[in-house]
């Protein structure tokens, strides 16, 4: 019979899932807090996203045991934190070429980079806010991150933020 619900599922064995729900919505708070608005649908999901719309996913890529950044650097014991590799991408609908297909002007693929531009700033400016996991703000283990753009496809543009992070 498939797995459809995790209800009942140890709370320990829903931690990766309760992290990825905060993090999109630190994610998400960023955004807000610079006033970026985000395309509507916003989820995560494990392995790659299928890109058809503007949308923010994230994306599980792995889990490993040690710190982050650190993955298969060297073996640990099992009383070394928890870590996992995610994806967060952010497509946004980019101008194409008219039906003539003449270029659309310098200034629509500049205002469009420019957008894109803000989503790159935004995800790595929320590395800061994917650290600390407790009640009183203190740091975690770390943070490894880069933001990369991804060549179009579809009349859409992907900005893919990859973060590192310990799972609490």
């Amino acid at each position: 019979m498939p797995i459809t619900s995790v209800a009942g599922v140890s709370d320990d064995a829903l931690s990766l899932r309760n992290f990825m729900n905060e993090v999109l919505d630190r994610l998400v708070d960023r955004f807000n807090y610079h006033n970026v608005q985000l395309p509507s649908k916003q989820y995560w999901k494990v392995g790659a996203p299928v890109i058809d719309c503007e949308q923010l996913v994230l994306s599980v890529d792995s889990m490993f045991i040690g710190n982050p950044g650190n993955q298969l650097a060297q073996p640990h014991r099992g009383a070394h934190p928890r870590s996992v590799t995610f994806r967060a991408m952010i497509a946004r609908q980019i101008p194409l070429p008219d039906a003539k297909g003449n270029e659309p002007s310098g200034a629509r693929q500049q205002e469009a980079s420019e957008i894109l531009s803000v989503d790159m700033w935004v995800l790595l400016d929320a590395v800061y806010h994917l650290d600390g996991w407790d009640a009183v703000g203190a740091f975690g283990l770390g943070v490894s991150g880069e933001v990369q753009f991804e060549e179009p496809q579809g009349g859409y543009q992907v900005i893919t933020a990859t973060f590192s992070v310990a799972v609490p």
